[in-house]
């Protein structure tokens, strides 16, 4: 949490393996192992929205459940489960580009979630949903607390609120 500029997504990148620090080391620890942040092992929700726009909805999702090693029946199950999850199941067919902000940002938690990584990073994954969607999201980021470790960077006191934890992120002067 934190105000716009004060580092909450470049910390997000930096911890997701995206982006280099310039100083100092992330790492992480399960079953006594430490390990530096792996892009591989993470999914991410990006603050915009960010689609093929030539392909459908489902096709979108569907990328990464094939990038995570599905066949092409299991892909589209996955993809259709998780656009369901997200409250798309009628746009399934529709082609990005005819899709709203929401729907796009929508369609981008669901392709993170269809790759089932132990990490999800979401970086604002509710800015430009609505008051009933933004509360969706934030139902399932807190259905998924038991099967992946979420990191959320938002100014949504709605996200705020269902946190587990939070970290308060100021600028340095």
């Amino acid at each position: 949490m934190g105000p716009s500029g004060s580092g909450k997504s470049t910390l997000l990148a930096a911890m997701a393996g995206f982006q280099q620090l310039d100083s100092g080391v992330i790492i992480f620890r399960q079953d006594d192992q430490a390990t530096p942040p792996l892009p591989d092992r993470v999914a991410w929700i990006p603050q915009g929205a960010n689609a093929l726009g030539a392909r459908t909805a489902l096709d979108n999702v569907m990328v990464s459940a094939l990038a995570a090693g599905l066949g092409i029946e299991e892909a589209r199950r996955m993809g259709e489960y998780q656009l369901d999850r997200v409250g798309l199941a009628g746009s399934r067919s529709t082609l990005a580009r005819h899709l709203s902000g929401g729907e796009l940002q929508r369609v981008g938690f669901a392709r993170a979630l269809a790759a089932q990584k132990p990490i999800i990073f979401a970086d604002e994954p509710t800015s430009s949903l609505d008051e009933a969607n933004t509360e969706l999201i934030a139902d399932l980021l807190h259905s998924l607390q038991d099967t992946a470790l979420i990191l959320v960077a938002t100014h949504d006191p709605v996200l705020v609120a269902a946190a587990q934890d939070g970290i308060n992120v100021r600028r340095s002067a």
